[in-house]
């Protein structure tokens, strides 16, 4: 059974089967509601059910007032959601392509950069920021596109996670020309038209997204000022020097890396990456964030921004969440 869902204050409407959650539904429809691990995990598609009822993947029920989550939740009757909507992304459809390993670099002690090679004719049309699905002998996982268009393929920053399924083939066998599969683009991560100066939070391979929205910014000679806040445990897991290169060429771009870690031999920022962004700063009212890295970064770095007059409506995230 189908039932009628209706999105405020954007005043839009799709159909929604019962046996499909609400974010799938937008999806098949080309609504691209906010979104990111579609694994109820990150927290980002959370919206406020204003009449209806949905159960979630555990059968629980809620009802009008409730918050839920639109990648968990299936509709049970007609519904009407306050949620984030993107005419952005309108005109994108998520495909299945193809492509051969071009490189698979290891960058650090346990970092590589894989680039791979699609079809001419088999572009997936992604904005700086977006995500695809690695398919590979029977295991997916969601990489983050680290490069800002598709004219040299699609560049991912994988770790070597311990225990990983997909981690251990691209770290263990992968070879040139290996055949693989990408299904993208995906997620709602991307750059928002704006003048406001932009904070970049990025931990680990964070970086990669945040990588391919500061290309794009540079490359389209943006003259909005860039801060680059990139956490690492120790100072020897920073695995590019990008960064640093852009705020050297660039007047409006300013890196800060920080190490969290027990680094002696490092005489630079220190503590968690976001706490720096709250020493730098006295008021955040003014800014644009985008922050990628664990759940628990993207947490704590929004709950603490807000205290310094960040609007939650400027805070953009990604959060890279474990594989279950």
């Amino acid at each position: 059974m189908s039932h009628i869902i209706k999105i405020f204050p954007s005043n839009i409407e799709f159909s929604g089967r019962e046996d499909e959650s609400i974010l799938d539904a937008a999806l098949s429809a080309g609504i691209h509601l906010e979104h990111s691990c579609k694994a109820g995990d990150c927290g980002i598609c959370e919206s406020d059910l204003l009449a209806g009822e949905v159960v979630d993947s555990k059968g629980n029920i809620f009802g009008q007032g409730d918050k839920i989550l639109t990648c968990c939740c299936k509709p049970k009757t007609a519904l009407e959601l306050n949620a984030h909507f993107f005419p952005e992304l309108a005109g994108q459809t998520k495909k299945i392509v193809p492509c051969k390993v071009n490189s698979a670099v290891l960058v650090s002690g346990d970092v590589m950069t894989l680039k791979l090679r699609t079809p001419p004719t088999a572009k997936i049309g992604f904005l700086p920021g977006q995500y695809v699905n690695l398919h590979y002998k029977g295991v997916t996982r969601s990489y983050s596109i680290a490069n800002s268009d598709e004219s040299n393929g699609i560049e991912l920053h994988v770790r070597n996670v311990p225990n990983g399924q997909m981690s251990s083939l691209i770290f263990g066998e992968l070879q040139e020309n290996t055949l693989m599969r990408i299904e993208g683009p995906c997620g709602t991560f991307f750059i928002r038209e704006s003048d406001r100066p932009i904070i970049f939070l990025a931990g680990g391979t964070g970086f990669a997204p945040v990588k391919s929205m500061v290309e794009h910014l540079i490359q389209g000679k943006c003259r909005r000022e860039i801060y680059i806040y990139w956490g690492m445990q120790d100072s020897k897991d920073f695995y590019s020097a990008l960064p640093q290169q852009w705020s050297e060429q660039h007047e409006n771009v300013h890196y800060i890396p920080v190490v969290s870690g027990d680094d002696a031999e490092w005489g630079g920022r220190k503590g968690f990456v976001h706490h720096a962004v709250m020493d730098d700063f006295d008021s955040l009212e003014f800014f644009d964030i985008y922050a990628c890295g664990s759940p628990v970064m993207i947490d704590a770095s929004k709950k603490d921004f807000m205290m310094k007059n960040l609007s939650v409506e400027h805070f953009y995230s990604d959060a890279f969440t474990a594989s279950k």
